[in-house]
C-alpha cells in the first residue's frame, strides 16, 4: 500500500484545463487536484488545481480571477471567509517569479500576493490550527523542510527537526489540536508520528497504520477525520486526536485520497478528494455518498 501512495503521488499527469465553448471561465474537465475547500461565504466549494482556482457551485465550474491570477496552486487553505493563504508556482502570463512562497488573497481567489518566503519555498502541505488561526505549518517538499508560523503566515521558522523520517516528502498528511496547536500528527509512508512541541521533536506512535488525509472537524473537540492505510483501511472517524478510530465503511479502489474538507456550517457534510481527481461528497456524514467528478471530469 505504501508503494502504491508513493507511486500515486509521483505519477501524477500533466494538467489540462479545457474551456467551455459557453463561458470562457469555465472548464468541463481539470486534472492536479492540489486542494479542496468549502466555500465560507456563499455555495459551492473551491478546487485548487495546476492552472488556476477552480469555484463549483449550481453555476458550473469556473475559473477565478484573471489569467496571471491563475497559478499553480500548493497547499491551498481558507483562512476565514474570503481570506485564502497557498504556495505553488506562477501563471505563466504573471510577472512573479518561482516558487511564489507564501501567497494570500483576501477576494475570494481573484487576486493574490505574496506574503512571505517569496522565490524560496513550495510548501505542498499548508495547515493551520483550527482554533488559533494564526498557528500555521508547511512543509517545503523541495528542500524537506518544516516550518511554523505564529502571526498568520506572514514570518515563518524554519524548524530543526528531530524524529520524523526523511525526506519530508513523505509526509502524506498533516494536522494540530484544535486547543494546543503545538500538538501535532501527521501521517507519513511510515506510520503516524506525533510532535507535542511544535514540529521540533517527532516520536513514532504507530508502524502500522497511517492516513494519506487528516482533517479536525471543529475547533471544540479533539475530533478527527482520516483516510487510512495499513491495519485499517478506508475513510475513519475518531473522538480522541487519533488515539482510537471508528470506520465510516466509505473505501476507493484503485485511487489515493488526499483531502477531506469539513463544511462550515454543517459537520453532516463532507468532501473527499483523490490524486486521481475524482470527488466525493456526503451529506449525511458518510451513509450515502455523490460523485461530483469522476477523474476530472465534473458531474454537474
Amino acid at each position: 500500500m505504501k508503494k502504491m501512495l508513493l507511486g500515486s503521488l509521483l505519477s501524477l499527469s500533466l494538467f489540462l484545463i479545457t474551456a467551455c465553448s459557453s463561458n470562457s471561465d469555465g472548464i468541463d474537465s481539470f486534472t492536479h487536484l492540489h486542494g479542496l475547500e468549502y466555500a465560507q461565504t456563499g455555495d459551492g466549494f473551491y478546487v485548487a488545481t495546476h492552472h488556476g482556482l477552480v469555484h463549483a457551485d449550481e453555476t458550473g465550474w469556473n475559473l477565478m480571477g484573471e489569467p496571471e491570477q491563475q497559478h499553480d496552486f500548493m497547499g491551498y487553505t481558507i483562512i476565514e471567509g474570503e481570506k485564502m493563504i497557498s504556495s505553488g508556482h506562477p501563471s505563466v502570463q504573471s510577472d512573479y517569479n518561482d516558487p511564489l512562497g507564501v501567497i494570500l488573497s483576501e477576494d475570494a481567489g481573484e487576486t493574490w500576493e505574496p506574503i512571505a518566503l517569496y522565490e524560496e519555498v513550495d510548501f505542498h502541505i499548508l495547515h493551520i490550527n483550527e482554533t488559533n488561526k494564526d498557528f500555521m505549518y508547511g512543509i517545503d517538499v523541495y528542500n524537506s523542510n518544516l516550518y511554523r508560523s505564529e502571526n498568520g503566515g506572514y514570518d515563518w521558522d524554519m524548524l530543526d527537526v528531530t524524529g520524523m523520517p526523511e525526506p519530508l516528502a513523505s509526509v502524506l498528511s498533516f494536522t494540530s489540536h484544535p486547543q494546543s496547536p503545538n500538538h501535532l500528527l501527521a501521517g507519513t509512508e511510515n506510520g503516524f508520528y506525533t510532535s507535542s512541541d511544535g514540529g521540533e521533536t517527532w516520536t513514532q506512535n504507530n508502524a502500522n497504520l497511517s492516513a494519506s488525509a487528516l482533517t479536525t472537524l471543529d475547533s471544540e473537540s479533539e475530533e478527527l477525520l482520516a483516510y487510512l492505510f495499513g491495519e485499517k483501511q478506508g475513510l475513519y472517524y475518531s473522538e480522541n486526536f487519533g488515539e482510537t478510530w471508528q470506520s465510516l465503511d466509505f473505501e476507493v479502489d484503485d485511487e489515493t485520497i488526499g483531502y477531506i474538507n469539513i463544511h462550515p456550517t454543517d459537520k453532516n457534510r463532507l468532501l473527499i478528494g483523490s490524486h486521481q481527481q475524482s470527488i466525493y461528497e456526503t451529506t449525511d456524514f458518510g451513509k450515502s455518498w455523490e460523485v461530483l467528478a469522476e477523474e476530472g471530469q465534473p458531474k454537474r
